[in-house]
């Protein structure tokens, strides 16, 4: 229940609200794939509470705002652009193709990483006392892969609105959230891990495979 409560603030804020002028397009098929992709999103992550978020802000440091955030604005703006600036809402193109693809492989991608981290999956930046390194599956192509789901996942709403503006927002907004995060966490990592860590990190990328 948790999660579809933090499902439908979310979608408020990202669909409902910007589409409050023009209310009957919420109704509009890529406006639903948007909201069920959101829906999916929160329901194969673990709910994050007010609690955690303020018990972890230390080793945090409110990372987790800045990424919801972004993530927010990131939906909101190619929403606002196809709802008030463009003229056709519901012909298919090669970019709705596009990113139903990249939202949708995003998902996938995103829970594989979250069940592959199972109980040291968490939304704040926190290490626990018996904290492994997993370095396994998703974790083997990239550092940080539920990010990477994540930033194809937004981004690709974007794509799937035929909004250049939309997904160029989403590419730089999605972009510094995780650079600030990534920075935060890694820090917390080496210093948990050392060598071990280190080492891992000489062998994966960031966030985007074989380049960042």
């Amino acid at each position: 229940m948790k999660k579809l409560i933090l499902a439908l603030i979310s979608n408020t804020l990202m669909v409902f609200i910007p589409l409050s002028v023009k209310p009957g397009f919420i109704l509009n098929g890529k406006i639903i794939f948007l909201i069920l992709g959101s829906v999916a999103m929160w329901l194969t992550q673990p709910a994050i509470g007010f609690s955690e978020t303020n018990d972890k802000r230390q080793s945090d440091k409110h990372s987790v705002l800045l990424i919801l955030t972004m993530s927010f604005a990131s939906v909101a703006v190619p929403v606002i652009d196809w709802a008030y600036f463009k003229t056709d809402h519901s012909t298919i193109t090669w970019m709705t193709i596009v990113g139903a693809i990249m939202i949708i492989g995003g998902i996938v991608f995103r829970a594989w990483a979250v069940q592959t981290l199972g109980k040291y999956f968490t939304a704040t930046v926190q290490i626990k006392s018996e904290h492994k390194l997993i370095d396994k599956g998703p974790y083997s192509v990239v550092r940080h892969p539920s990010y990477f789901g994540a930033f194809i996942t937004i981004a690709g709403g974007g794509m799937l609105l035929n909004s250049l503006i939309g997904f160029a927002f989403a590419c730089i907004a999605m972009t510094v959230a995780y650079y600030v995060r990534i920075g935060i966490e890694e820090k917390e990592l080496v210093g948990h891990f050392g060598d071990k860590y280190t080492n891992y990190m000489l062998k994966t990328k960031k966030i985007i495979p074989f380049v960042w």
